[in-house]
């Protein structure tokens, strides 16, 4: 009884195990002299050097820009049956895309594992050490890249503001991001 009264008496308790905040800045080092800004994403044992453009944002949370919420996250988490084991990246834009990224590491899974336990049986693109699904999940359109490393996979979720950026814009911010300006990430057949 004293034990049930007790949780009775502080609620908060149970709000604080029972909720996982992806909406947080999570470490990653500038690397210098780059065209670019370059950010080092720590996985597990290696690392993964990553460009993005100058009007995204790493150290702090501007909540009126963040347009998803945790829910949505674990929700989009769940098409992949898979967990991950660490959040690797959380970014965002203020001006023009309004984009939204994170990023996850998957320890010891391949491209295959992915592909196998993923809700979405076909990827849109299918290359070399990775593999990019694109749909529509409550209102917002998602991007995801899944990039192969030595000893994992790294997953990137794009959100898309639908109701502030055409999704046009947005897929074209993200093929530029993960094609171009990043051209070594992801190897095409």
């Amino acid at each position: 009884m004293k034990i049930i009264s007790h949780f009775l008496y502080n609620p908060l308790l149970l709000i604080t195990f029972s909720c996982t905040s992806y909406i947080k800045p999570i470490h990653t080092e500038a690397v210098p002299d780059s065209e670019n800004i370059t950010r080092k994403l720590f996985l597990q044992n290696e690392t993964l050097d990553v460009n993005f453009y100058g009007d995204y944002i790493f150290n702090k949370v501007e909540r009126e820009f963040i347009f998803f919420t945790n829910k949505d996250v674990g929700n989009i988490l769940n098409k992949l049956k898979e967990k991950p084991f660490s959040e690797v990246l959380f970014t965002y834009t203020k001006i023009s895309i309004y984009n939204n990224m994170l990023g996850f590491y998957y320890v010891g899974k391949t491209l295959a594992d992915i592909k196998n336990n993923f809700s979405i049986k076909t990827p849109e693109k299918e290359m070399q050490n990775g593999l990019l699904y694109a749909y529509e999940y409550n209102g917002y359109y998602i991007i995801e890249v899944f990039r192969e490393t030595e000893k994992g996979v790294v997953r990137f979720i794009s959100i898309n503001n639908s109701s502030k950026q055409a999704v046009e814009k947005f897929r074209q911010e993200n093929t530029k991001l993960f094609f171009e300006i990043n051209s070594g990430l992801l190897s095409q057949y």
